[in-house]
């Protein structure tokens, strides 16, 4: 449960940054919705690992072979996040902003699941750093 908890949090600031990022390039600089949400996942790409890995699941694990992990679950559930977001915008000319809040409903809880149990998973005896 505190692990849960924790990932909530980080995924709070997260997201928070993100959508504060994607909204300012959105409304404020006028980008595309598309390349708003990928300045504001990118930003918050560095920033999620590090919390995550040292505050939420506090891994030991080989970093190398963790951050290739990690790129790949974000990869993953960014993918399903932006398939969702232009489906919403492009498909069924949902409102810009709400298709962003929906869309990152797919990435949380695919990221959650994927770092809990493949990217961040307890090491086996003798993997630490």
């Amino acid at each position: 449960m505190k692990q849960f908890s924790r990932f909530l949090a980080v995924g709070l600031f997260n997201t928070t940054l993100g959508y504060c990022i994607i909204f300012t390039c959105m409304y404020l600089f006028r980008m595309s919705p598309e390349s708003s949400n990928v300045t504001g996942y990118a930003a918050g790409l560095l920033m999620s690992y590090v919390l995550n890995r040292n505050y939420t699941f506090k891994s030991r694990q080989r970093r190398h072979s963790e951050i290739i992990r990690f790129l790949a679950v974000f990869g993953l559930a960014y993918g399903a996040n932006f398939a969702v977001l232009l489906i919403l915008i492009h498909g069924i000319d949902m409102h810009k902003g709400l298709s962003q809040l929906l869309a990152g409903m797919f990435y949380v809880g695919i990221s959650f699941l994927m770092h809990k149990h493949y990217v961040f998973k307890p090491s086996e005896p003798g993997t630490a750093i």
